[in-house]
């Protein structure tokens, strides 16, 4: 891949990814609240005390946030009784896109330095005299002749496609499990 690919590829990377982490994480964030909302009352006492809290914050950020009302209404709220019901599944989607767009974020950022690491030599070899006999490139046609070398693929990211969402969903299972929310 040259220089001028490589650089529209890690902007779109870039751009794709923060986008699709953004969106996901707010619709998640609102998701799980709203689900605190509707099943934590429902059970015991102690369930009652520490949604009370999160319902004051819920309608404080309800209040505060209404540029993201179509956030507050379209976010599937989850339903850990009922593993097959459709706004859980999407709930499911919308929770792994957090890392999809974080390693396509990740992906964007090593390919930037890459580019950036290259920026040097084409600026070397456009400041450096002309030799007899070699014909001098300009600027396009160095950007288009220097080779980015290869970055780790999107799905070698392990650590941001499979084991962390898996470790914070244990997590969130085990804090509502303990909540007896489960």
């Amino acid at each position: 891949m040259n220089y001028t690919r490589a650089q529209l590829k890690y902007r779109l990377f870039i751009g794709v990814g923060a986008l699709m982490f953004t969106g996901a994480l707010i619709s998640t964030v609102f998701s799980t609240l709203q689900m605190f909302k509707w099943r934590l009352d429902d059970y015991t006492a102690m369930a009652g005390t520490i949604n009370r809290p999160i319902k004051n914050f819920m309608y404080w950020l309800y209040e505060n946030t209404r540029p993201l009302d179509w956030f507050w209404s379209n976010s599937p709220v989850p339903d850990f009784i009922r593993l097959n019901s459709s706004q859980h599944w999407k709930y499911l989607v919308i929770y792994l896109l957090i890392f999809v767009g974080a390693a396509l974020f990740a992906s964007g950022r090593a390919l930037m330095r890459k580019v950036a690491a290259v920026e040097p030599h084409i600026e070397a070899q456009l400041s450096a005299p002309a030799q007899d006999g070699v014909p001098v490139m300009t600027r396009q046609q160095l950007e288009d002749s220097t080779l980015i070398g290869d970055v780790p693929s999107f799905f070698s990211q392990a650590r941001l496609l499979y084991v962390l969402p898996l470790g914070i969903a244990v997590v969130f299972l085990g804090l509502l499990w303990t909540l007896r929310v489960l």
